[in-house]
């Protein structure tokens, strides 16, 4: 058996190792994709292990949210023994700056415990997002204790833009994602069966109803058995260019930024991040370490919708996260050193859901729209795809995020003008909005709705709401209504 993999981040790596595991003496692997990886939003993340973190307020109301959670909270706890397999796996070619790590239990560039902390760089939708981050915590009887802000190591905010409260997720924790993706590329490499293709896919080819070969952009062609199209924000381009006879629903280019500092006299060793506000993930300061390494510091992240590969970080994007960075984590940061920005495409789907799962082409699989949360769920999802490779079968809620469904449209019309009306004027007081002392503040929220509704108006919108990450892909003609 033959199973092509269509792209190198951190989802298709994994789903190749899984694979691997199972593969026969006869099977073979192929993974193509550039060497570069640009745009990868692997190597641009925090790579962190945020489950409970990134919750917000009504984001668990919903039975379908409430099982995307479930799968979240399930490949956190799937991190530590997974990590180890791979460290197994590795054996003497583990990579330089990975061989003191002994996963989970410490000295390498993965650990647990995040800090959450609530302040006032932006309104009270991070009030609210905490609360329910806590909520979920006690539900869940996750292991979790507030703690005074003061007593956050390496957190020494402006005295403006200081935390009132903060609490700390002992199981949520953080990955050096560049050390992992060169640590899965030793171990695939290292697989006799596998074979990484230095290419562009051009498109895939189809005889008799099953995809027979890929083209590559430099015309040779691959054939396989199975085909695994994991390539991330380019996923739409890909199968446009293929004409396959298969509707999916688009995958935008959710371009971020993150910024790697070091910082000698202020290393991290546990995440710091607010909750999140403003479209996005609010501002987090994660711990870069490797083995040779460890005062390097990563913060992040921006982020804006394209409907096209977006190569550069915008200065504002790079301004905003230094400029938070030293206000909402630490001041002293002025005085660290800038190692890189890096600029990565979340895979982000018309409706925000993951897109995963068999098509109605027997030997074809679609594996993006992970958004922001791509390296966090690996573990799980690549367990998923390699049993839908070998035609078992998996949870059949999981069904939901099909490739080929219409797009999920899972909050109405008010609830998304309220929930974008939040996020917009979050976003406003995070950049520095300062209203005057009469009802500007009601003045601006009512803009921002009487906008929404007309958006809405315009686009046919009226008994669904648009989710607040796509209005622009809507206000602009990207989005299908």
């Amino acid at each position: 058996m033959h199973t092509v993999i269509i792209g190198n981040g951190i989802l298709a790596l994994t789903i190749a190792f899984r694979l691997s595991r199972r593969a026969a003496a006869g099977d073979k692997i192929s993974i193509i994709g550039k060497r570069e990886r640009t745009g990868s939003a692997t190597l641009a993340a925090g790579a962190m292990l945020n489950s409970f973190a990134e919750i917000e307020s009504g984001s668990l109301d919903s039975e379908l949210d409430l099982y995307r959670f479930e799968l979240g909270h399930l490949a956190t706890k799937m991190w530590p023994k997974f990590e180890h397999e791979l460290i197994a796996a590795a054996g003497d070619c583990l990579p330089q700056g990975c061989r003191k790590c002994q996963g989970f239990q410490g000295g390498g560039c993965v650990d647990c415990g995040t800090y959450v902390v609530n302040n006032t760089a932006a309104d009270d939708l991070d009030d609210e997002n905490f609360d329910a981050i806590l909520a979920a915590l006690r539900d869940f009887n996750e292991p979790h204790e507030l703690v005074s802000p003061k007593d956050i190591p390496n957190y020494m905010p402006d005295q403006r833009h200081r935390a009132t409260r903060a609490l700390y997720i002992h199981n949520e924790g953080w990955f050096n994602p560049r050390l992992m993706v060169e640590k899965l590329d030793a171990i695939l490499a290292r697989d006799h069966r596998i074979a990484f293709v230095e290419a562009h896919v051009a498109k895939l080819e189809q005889t008799n109803g099953t995809i027979a070969s890929v083209l590559l952009e430099d015309g040779q062609r691959i054939e396989g058995d199975h085909f695994v199209v994991a390539a991330g924000a380019a996923v739409s381009a890909l199968m446009d260019n293929s004409n396959l006879g298969i509707e999916l629903q688009r995958i935008f280019y959710g371009v971020g930024v993150s910024i790697e500092i070091r910082s000698p006299d202020h290393r991290h060793t546990k995440c710091i991040r607010t909750p999140n506000r403003g479209l996005a993930c609010g501002i987090y300061s994660v711990p870069y370490i490797s083995a040779d390494c460890n005062d390097h510091i990563l913060l992040g992240a921006s982020n804006f919708m394209s409907p096209t590969p977006y190569p550069f970080g915008r200065i504002t994007s790079v301004e905003s996260l230094l400029k938070a960075g030293m206000e909402q984590i630490n001041r002293n940061f002025y005085r660290a050193d800038l190692v890189r920005v890096n600029v990565g495409w979340r895979p982000t789907s018309q409706d925000t859901y993951p897109m995963i799962g068999k098509t109605s082409i027997p030997n074809l699989i679609v594996a993006s729209g992970t958004k922001r949360d791509g390296f966090h769920m690996s573990p799980l999802l690549s367990e998923y795809v390699a049993a839908m490779v070998h035609g078992e079968t998996v949870d059949k809620r999981f069904e939901v995020f099909a490739p080929e469904r219409k797009p999920i449209r899972s909050l109405t019309r008010e609830q998304a003008i309220r929930k974008a009306t939040r996020h917009l004027t979050s976003a406003a007081y995070q950049h520095g909005f300062t209203p005057s002392k009469s009802r500007m503040p009601d003045q601006v929220e009512r803009m921002f709705r009487d906008d929404l509704e007309t958006l809405h108006d315009q686009v046919g919108a009226f008994d669904w709401g648009i989710p607040p990450e796509m209005l622009d892909m809507y206000r602009y003609g990207h989005a299908k209504p």
